[in-house]
């Protein structure tokens, strides 16, 4: 090759790499085909990856609409051969080789007198063919010009690919941002410090933020004006990639956000960034409140008579005279009782949940073994059930490697007791058997509490968690219950920073799975 053969390809390196839009890398390169090999014209074609065709879809002159209807199969005419074939071919008498196809000249009345095609292939794929037409030199193309044209084929092929890659991640873009947009959430993206990089409106509209130009704020920054719960550091810090928060606003008008955090690593496992998501649930937390306030105040109203009917309906079993009591009157203040035992009970657990959600959660944590609680909650349980026909057992050996937790030991087992609880409260076989056992992955403790009861419908298995729900009689049996075990449960070991998930099939029986950062 001569040098000015390789200025003319660093020449038209130079204009490849100039533009990413497609369109109008096509248009180049269809412009610069002819001028690297001394030819008058130059076609382009792309290989379309749905039919397997090769288009004209971009091209020059007042022809140029009649060439892009013409579409050919891969190993019809030059061009087709070349794709078929993946290899270059030079044709200096097109008219007597029958591999040629008119149909291109047939549109637009030019008159082919060589061709020279080379395919442009990326990483094995090929994208298409580059054709010189009708060299200047009435001798035609030679082998050297097709060297050319190979090496000019090969960076078109990295530009093409570079600009439809660029091509595609515009429109993901603006996938992205038109969601965001629509989002009634809050959405933050983040680098690895902070800077605020994708902010959408209802984001702005809740932090307060106007978009006057200059250097991206920080994120971090901004939640200052909130008070967060749990704190900015630990949930910073945290092994988990995905971290709950509330942010309640100091000063001015109250404003509450329910808030996730998701932190994005790099292959190193670097924090290269975080994606927020805000909510706004005030409104949520002031009907919270009015509810948990009637709550309260209905609990400690039927309380009072309660004590009265508990306490007195003791003294008149007891007395003397019970013995020669009407039947029918015995069997009444019996169910009295009872009943009056129950809803006291029931009364209780309102209470102690209304103090839980009035309350922040305080927390007392300590580093603990975990197969020595478990060993703990054993006992109590063997005590409160013997003799009711329940079975439950601790996988020992699935404990022993686990590394402490740290844990407030009193609401942590209160946590497993209610699931225990509800595994046998809601099990009709003969035979009540609950599981206990636990693993580790990366980051976190896992602990599995297993039962062989009827097992959950999926449909419930978010709905179990809510406050005052319980599937319907039909399903379960009745049950006595206000449906706040699970709810509690759930709370109690969300305070720990960790979650609760509930595998389960109909009939097999359900499994409930703690999971406790590390």
């Amino acid at each position: 090759m001569r040098i000015e053969d390789f200025q003319n390809l660093l020449k038209a390196n130079r204009i490849l790499a100039s533009t990413l839009d497609l369109d109008k890398l096509l248009q180049i390169v269809l412009e610069l085909a002819a001028d690297v090999v001394q030819a008058e014209a130059g076609s382009v074609l792309i290989l379309d990856d749905k039919t397997g065709e090769l288009t004209f879809n971009i091209t020059l002159g007042s022809q140029g609409k009649e060439l892009k209807t013409i579409r050919l199969k891969v190993g019809e005419g030059i061009a087709g051969w070349v794709a078929k074939e993946n290899r270059a071919l030079i044709v200096n008498d097109p008219k007597n080789d029958a591999r040629w196809t008119r149909k291109a000249d047939d549109k637009t009345k030019f008159v082919t007198r060589s061709i020279l095609c080379v395919p442009m292939v990326h990483q094995g794929k090929l994208l298409g063919v580059v054709q010189a037409i009708n060299k200047k030199d009435p001798k035609g193309f030679t082998s050297e010009e097709q060297t050319i044209l190979e090496a000019f084929a090969a960076q078109v092929a990295v530009a093409i690919q570079n600009a439809s890659l660029f091509s595609s991640l515009r429109q993901e873009k603006e996938k992205v941002e038109m969601i965001l947009s629509k989002m009634t959430e809050g959405a933050i993206l983040t680098d690895g410090n902070g800077t605020i990089l994708v902010c959408n409106p209802s984001a702005q509209m809740l932090l307060g933020l106007e978009d006057r130009g200059g250097a991206s704020p920080c994120f971090w920054n901004l939640l200052e004006s909130f008070q967060l719960t749990p704190p900015l550091e630990p949930l910073l810090s945290s092994p988990l990639e995905l971290s709950l928060f509330e942010a309640k606003r100091v000063k001015g008008k109250s404003l509450i956000l329910a808030g996730a955090i998701k932190k994005i690593f790099t292959d190193k496992n670097e924090l290269s960034g975080t994606l927020t998501v805000l909510r706004d649930v005030t409104a949520e937390k002031k009907e919270e409140r009015l509810k948990r306030d009637f709550l309260s105040l209905i609990s400690h109203k039927l309380k009072t008579p309660l004590v009265a009917i508990t306490g007195y309906t003791p003294l008149l079993i007891e007395d003397e005279d019970w013995k020669n009591l009407n039947p029918f009157f015995k069997k009444a203040i019996e169910a009295i009782h009872n009943q009056a035992i129950q809803l006291k009970g029931l009364v209780e657990k309102l209470i102690h949940f209304s103090l839980i959600e009035a309350e922040e959660l305080v927390l007392l944590k300590k580093p603990h073994s975990p197969k020595k609680i478990f060993e703990e909650i054993l006992k109590h349980s063997e005590r409160h059930y013997s003799g009711q026909g329940i079975a439950i057992r601790v996988d020992a050996s699935s404990l022993e490697t686990l590394p402490d937790i740290l844990i407030d030991e009193t609401k942590f087992k209160e946590a497993v007791l209610g699931l225990i609880e509800n595994g046998i409260k809601f099990n009709k076989n003969n035979e009540k058997k609950i599981l206990l056992k636990g693993e580790k992955d990366k980051t976190s403790v896992l602990f599995f509490i297993q039962d062989n009861g009827l097992g959950i419908p999926p449909e419930e298995s978010e709905k179990i968690f809510q406050k005052f729900y319980q599937i319907e009689e039909s399903f379960t049996g009745q049950v006595q219950g206000a449906g706040l075990g699970l709810p509690m449960v759930k709370k109690y070991i969300e305070a720990h920073g960790g979650s609760v998930k509930l595998e389960s099939k109909i009939g097999e029986g359900s499994t409930f799975i703690l999971k406790l950062p590390i």
